[in-house]
């Protein structure tokens, strides 16, 4: 697998598997989250509120699901990337407190960009994130 600036090469092989990335979105991260979106959708914030939409706990945002996802493909490509275009479909809520990993292979590539497919689960195995993909262009 190709790691670092300097040995990430432009096409990327398809089929190439990335890193499993896996983060924990605790309450603090989803607070910091609405902190920073401004999105203060109580379900994301108030225990009492999600547990009368009949959830176990709040859960996190789905952008905040998506972007940890994206920072896995950009810390793999380690400054040689980025990500320039992304497209998913959120499928399942993320608890607070509850892990997610984040798996992600080529799909295909050329001399200037490559696909990325991800898969997102949550630690209770639901897809987080369906039909998830990620542009990576080359600098």
């Amino acid at each position: 697998m190709s790691s670092g600036a300097s040995s990430l090469r432009f096409p990327l092989p398809a089929g190439e598997e990335l890193p499993t990335t896996r983060r924990q979105l605790t309450q603090e991260v989803i607070s910091g989250y609405a902190e920073a979106s401004g999105d203060l959708n109580p379900i994301h914030l108030d225990p009492g509120y999600a547990a009368r939409a009949g959830l176990d706990s709040t859960i996190a945002h789905g952008l905040l699901t998506l972007g940890v996802a994206c920072s896995g493909v950009e810390a793999f490509a380690q400054g040689s990337a980025y990500v320039s275009l992304v497209s998913c479909r959120f499928s399942a809520p993320v608890p607070s407190g509850q892990e997610i990993a984040c798996a992600a292979r080529v799909a295909g590539s050329d001399s200037e960009t490559a696909l990325i497919e991800l898969d997102v689960l949550t630690a209770s195995g639901e897809r987080a994130l369906t039909r998830a993909k990620v542009q990576l262009r080359r600098l």
